[in-house]
């Protein structure tokens, strides 16, 4: 006797809520993008006189009062706000209410890198310095990196699955390939997903410490004839990344959910793929293998040939290695076709919610037929290999690949179809 498994469930993508630093909504982030805009500047919050680097992606325009009372402010950081504020946005805009009944049937699956470091800060500092009559109880709950969603979950009911990923940068996009898995095997039939980050002051001075930042270390400006502080990804002048912040939050549905409430879709979410990679202790992967074979499950799991591809979102943020390996797996994957590859973080910066912004992006844009710039390429590096987006650029397919490489161990890789119309069965 042979068994079956049971035909796994679509996984589509029916709301967005994003917080960027190109303002509010996935709109003006889209538009921005496309425009060729950068949200990169120099940093306001704190004081970055003794820093190497001054400059960073930070969200504009946000209001965290606009959708969360004032007696809740005062028990939720900067992170936690950023969540349910994009939350707010995300259900609005896919029109869903949510019932007594149905928060059983709702998830939520967030990556983040920077959760709870506000608080752990604040909190050691009045330790430190007064003892524990000197710590803010309100804090406490905060401090835990698992906090923006479980505040979500409280916010609107939900009580379906609910974790959080700290996959450094990858954080977002792991979460994501989590919440594909959990609608497919049929757990649930919606999971809120995506991605939360903040830059934290001593976060930021850690990065800069470690000369990780653009600029990478004494001599590189000289060495590469740059001297100003920029990302630039795949140009052969790149000498570091700049760091970003954001949220950006996806729901995803099931088929049937979503066809009987006759949800607009976005896109569907075709297929994950996740490996490991050899990594010395706070660097970036050591090759491009890992990278190369979370694309080739991704593609697997889609039904995919790499040559159904119309383009690649990248995980090249402007570290020299970081994206010459990229380069590398692409072409291993992709062969000698000049598959069209385009970089966010030269416009928003790199963090944890990255992954999720260029699925945001690239459901936002493609189906206008339209490939946003790569912010800060001028010069293509021959090492790299690939042909990326220097201008905006027409393209007639809606499916595409996004990649994302932590500063650990993992790799992500995701197939994604962006649609234009009502789904169909």
């Amino acid at each position: 006797m042979v068994a079956y498994a049971p035909m796994r469930k679509r996984a589509l993508v029916t709301g967005i809520g994003c917080v960027s630093s190109f303002g509010i909504g996935h709109a003006a982030f889209a538009d921005a993008l496309v425009s060729g805009a950068s949200g990169i500047g120099p940093i306001a919050e704190f004081d970055t006189s003794e820093c190497r680097s001054h400059r960073a992606a930070t969200v504009q325009g946000f209001d965290p009062g606009a959708f969360i009372p004032p007696l809740k402010l005062r028990r939720i950081d900067a992170v936690g706000r950023l969540a349910l504020a994009c939350a707010h946005l995300l259900f609005a805009d896919a029109q869903l209410t949510i019932g007594s009944d149905s928060g059983d049937d709702i998830g939520v699956a967030f990556g983040t890198f920077t959760a709870g470091l506000d608080s752990i800060v604040e909190y050691l500092h009045g330790l430190t310095k007064a003892g524990p009559t000197g710590v803010p109880a309100l804090i406490f709950s905060n401090t835990v990196s698992n906090a923006p969603a479980s505040l979500c979950a409280i916010e609107f009911g939900l009580r379906g699955p609910n974790v959080t990923f700290n996959q450094r940068e990858a954080s977002s996009l792991a979460a994501l390939a989590y919440a594909v898995g959990v609608i497919r095997d049929d757990r649930v039939g919606a999971m809120v997903t995506g991605g939360v980050d903040r830059l934290e002051e001593t976060f930021f001075k850690v990065y800069d410490r470690f000369r990780a930042l653009s600029p990478m270390r004494p001599g590189a400006a000289d060495t590469v004839g740059v001297a100003e502080e920029v990302a630039r990804p795949f140009d052969r002048r790149r000498n570091g990344f700049v760091l970003g912040e954001g949220g950006f939050t996806l729901l995803i549905e099931s088929a049937s959910v979503a066809e009987r409430r006759s949800a607009r879709v976005y896109g569907e979410i075709l297929g994950i793929g996740v490996s490991a990679s050899s990594t010395p202790l706070n660097r970036w992967p050591s090759d491009g293998t890992g990278l190369v074979r979370a694309m080739q499950a991704a593609l697997a799991d889609a039904g995919l040939t790499a040559d159904r591809i119309d383009a690649v979102f990248a995980t090249g943020n402007g570290s020299p290695q970081l994206d010459g390996r990229e380069g590398f797996a692409v072409v291993q994957v992709f062969g000698e076709r000049p598959v069209p590859v385009v970089s966010l973080k030269g416009a928003i910066g790199e963090f944890g919610a990255s992954g999720a912004a260029a699925v945001v992006a690239g459901l936002s844009v493609m189906p206008r037929g339209i490939l946003p710039p790569t912010c800060g390429f001028a010069l293509a590096d021959p090492d790299c290999r690939v042909s990326v987006c220097g201008f905006k650029r027409h393209v007639a397919g809606g499916t595409f690949v996004v990649n994302s490489r932590a500063s650990c161990v993992t790799n992500c890789s995701i197939v994604v179809r962006a649609l234009s119309e009502q789904l169909h069965e």
